[in-house]
């Protein structure tokens, strides 16, 4: 009877482990672009109209697209990417602490170094689709 009910334990713990796992997956690295491409002009725009606290919560989000991407890219084993990832968090991090502390001349260095981020991974690892539209390459 104890091996039975070991059985069905170790049947449903592998069943909710595996359920768990496929709930984690990462969501369409389209997406997660999306959103940056949207959040991006929104902080821009906060920065320029001198608004930290909106601008604060735009690089939080970002943070979080950025935790996203290196989620994506790290199985992929692409380390420059994962190592832009981790930078774009950072700096997003940076914009956020300047932004809340309305130091808004700092914020708005750390959004051209998150451009310069931003735009090294595309370089390396984005590629135009004839018609519009891109591909990823790992």
């Amino acid at each position: 009877m104890n091996r039975n009910v070991f059985g069905i334990v170790t049947v449903i713990a592998t069943l909710v482990v595996g359920a768990t796992a496929f709930a984690q997956q990462h969501r369409p690295y389209n997406e997660i672009m999306k959103d940056v491409a949207a959040t991006f002009p929104n902080l821009k725009k906060n920065l320029d109209a001198n608004n930290g606290a909106a601008a604060a919560e735009d690089a939080a989000k970002l943070e979080k697209f950025f935790t996203e991407t290196e989620a994506f890219w790290t199985p992929l084993k692409t380390q420059d990417a994962v190592r832009f990832s981790k930078r774009a968090q950072q700096v997003a991090v940076e914009i956020a602490t300047a932004a809340k502390a309305n130091d808004m001349k700092t914020a708005t260095a750390s959004y051209a170094n998150l451009q310069r981020t931003c735009g090294g991974c595309h370089s390396s690892h984005r590629d135009e689709i004839t018609g519009g539209g891109y591909t990823i390459k790992p």
